[in-house]
């Protein structure tokens, strides 16, 4: 599946951005808008009306609901589900989970409840809006991959990696409208867009798993070889492990695989943050498991750093806005946000 750019500097559009109307509270766009083009839920098949439904003032970054408009979204107060109606994960069809402030529930769903509750905006940015430059890789960084996709010859990439890499929340891993994909074939199918190779892609991510679990699990990586092997863990270890502690295990990951294949090159991601709601939501612990991976940067290894992109994001926006469980999972736009990351570092500026 090939989608638009998530912003397009060229004519200021934005495609596909994400936000949950809370109340009358409005959302936040991450750039003022001259103009709204559509706003919708593709997971509803509903397109939302200006002053039917919500209502914009040109050149602000905020859309207000109309208040009984039917327009999708949540209460004010919904975040926090009652202890006495809750089901808590990881009950069956959980709808909360603890670790709240104030030792309240937060809301949660592994499935499509975001999708189904948040609107989806494409909209004109202001001219003179400044995007944001996602870096690419240095000139030198994996030479065989990119001499594989110069000459339109096949390339194999293996992903491990907990949860979202395994595709937690995207629509078509939970069965549901629109269906997009995870990060990592989104990512595949722009890679063979752009170079007329043929991108196959082994996912051996696991929910729940960290970075230790990777041995646990080595039939599923190490023994077959690929071009390149992309490593997404760090969700799951913020509480179990130190900064140095994981850069330690993820070097142990790239020996092996590099004992095993020694034409190996490596992606490692920098993932998103948790919800800052949420007790465990470790935001320092996050920001050093990204400056930890950085330092792994080499000819052989690139790094793809979501985390960097997530918290700009979020300076703008809600967690809520982006989230696919409520907790420490993306909707559809995240996997985006990773996918636009990972694809960005083959631009050539």
């Amino acid at each position: 599946m090939i989608l638009p750019p998530l912003w397009n500097k060229s004519n200021r559009s934005v495609s596909g951005e994400t936000g949950l109307f809370r109340g009358n509270a409005p959302v936040k766009l991450l750039f003022p808008a001259e103009k709204i083009v559509r706003v919708y839920n593709p997971s509803l098949d509903n397109v939302y009306l200006e002053n039917i439904h919500y209502t914009h003032q040109p050149g602000s970054d905020l859309i207000f609901p109309v208040d009984g408009s039917g327009i999708c979204g949540i209460g004010e107060n919904d975040i926090f589900p009652s202890p006495e109606t809750a089901k808590i994960y990881p009950a069956d069809n959980a709808n909360a989970v603890t670790g709240g402030p104030d030792g309240k529930l937060l809301l949660f769903d592994n499935g499509s409840f975001f999708a189904r509750h948040q609107i989806q905006v494409d909209y004109i940015a202001v001219a003179g809006t400044q995007f944001p430059d996602l870096p690419p890789m240095a000139a030198n960084q994996l030479p065989r991959t990119n001499a594989i996709l110069a000459g339109k010859k096949p390339l194999t990439i293996t992903l491990i990696g907990d949860s979202i890499s395994e595709g937690f929340n995207a629509t078509g891993f939970v069965n549901s409208p629109p269906a997009q994909p995870q990060y990592i074939n989104l990512f595949a199918d722009e890679l063979a867009q752009r170079s007329g190779s043929k991108i196959t892609i082994h996912n051996a991510a696991i929910n729940g798993t960290g970075c230790r679990d990777a041995f646990d699990i080595r039939d599923r990586w190490l023994d077959d070889p690929c071009d390149l092997l992309v490593i997404a863990y760090g969700m799951n270890d913020f509480a179990a492990l130190s900064a140095d502690e994981f850069g330690s295990w993820i070097k142990k990951i790239m020996e092996l695989k590099k004992s095993r294949h020694p034409d190996t090159e490596f992606i490692l991601v920098a993932g998103m943050t948790r919800n800052p709601l949420w007790h465990g939501s470790h935001d320092e612990q996050s920001r050093l498991f990204a400056e930890t991976i950085k330092r792994f940067s080499s000819p052989e290894c690139a790094v793809a750093d979501v985390h960097a992109v997530w918290k700009m994001l979020l300076d703008k926006k809600d967690f809520y806005d982006l989230t696919g469980n409520g907790v420490n999972h993306p909707n559809d736009y995240g996997h985006r946000v990773y996918s636009t990351v990972l694809s960005g570092l083959f631009d050539r500026k």
